[in-house]
């Protein structure tokens, strides 16, 4: 199945791979995540000549991860072009009585348990406060408000393979302490979706943060520092 779509007004081919269903390749092109990316082309003079969907894992009814195979030309060069489609995604540097609050769950794809500021991805709606909020209380079960957080700004995470963008957030809150051990001592996660999540409680120091590998965590940590110079 081969369409056409617009890239800065000129038909590039819409190619649905093999073993791709109709229905997923359908709601791909609709996907906001399919547009943002398709948006993110117009600024480039690069040539693109087609764009298949060669695999698609969907998040019940909604599309979840996509990969593409992006025929792309610079100079008359062609360019690598393997691209796993995530979308925006949003992390919050959560801090409580002054202390990093941070998650703790195993991660099959790095195969080990890691510690990481609370996140996750954008729904189709976009709304970055409305996301942040609901993943704070998912994974951490502290509910906050939309004027308790402070943008910090937007950082890449892999794009020589993604196109990933994770908007980063900071929250500075007090809470009683016997109320943020009643949280420690529980597991939490959004239902269904099998996640085991367990809070962990830091000093706010580079120490810590770098400690955590977490590309999150430090990227957003030094933003905070950056806003104070």
């Amino acid at each position: 199945m081969i369409r056409n779509i617009l890239i800065r007004g000129q038909n590039v081919q819409f190619i649905k791979g093999e073993n791709v269903l109709m229905d997923h390749f359908n709601k791909v092109e609709q996907a906001k995540k399919f547009q943002n990316y398709i948006n993110s082309w117009e600024q480039s003079n690069v040539e693109v000549k087609s764009i298949e969907v060669s695999y698609v894992y969907m998040f019940g009814q909604n599309v979840g991860f996509v990969n593409l195979i992006i025929d792309a030309y610079l100079n008359g060069i062609k360019l690598p072009g393997f691209v796993f489609l995530r979308g925006d995604a949003v992390a919050i540097l959560l801090l409580v009585n002054k202390k990093m609050v941070l998650t703790q769950q195993f991660r099959v794809p790095v195969g080990k348990f890691t510690i990481e500021a609370p996140a996750g991805m954008m729904d189709e709606q976009g709304d970055f406060g409305g996301v942040a909020a609901k993943e704070i209380k998912e994974e951490t079960g502290i509910c906050i408000q939309h004027n308790e957080m402070r943008y910090l700004q937007d950082m890449l995470v892999s794009p020589g393979g993604s196109d990933e963008v994770i908007h980063l957030f900071v929250v500075e809150k007090n809470m009683e302490q016997a109320q943020l051990d009643e949280l420690c001592k529980k597991t939490h996660g959004a239902e269904g979706e099998g996640e085991q999540i367990k809070l962990v409680i830091q000093d706010f120091t580079w120490e810590n943060i770098l400690k955590t590998q977490d590309s999150k965590l430090i990227a957003a940590a030094a933003a905070y520092y950056n806003q104070k110079l």
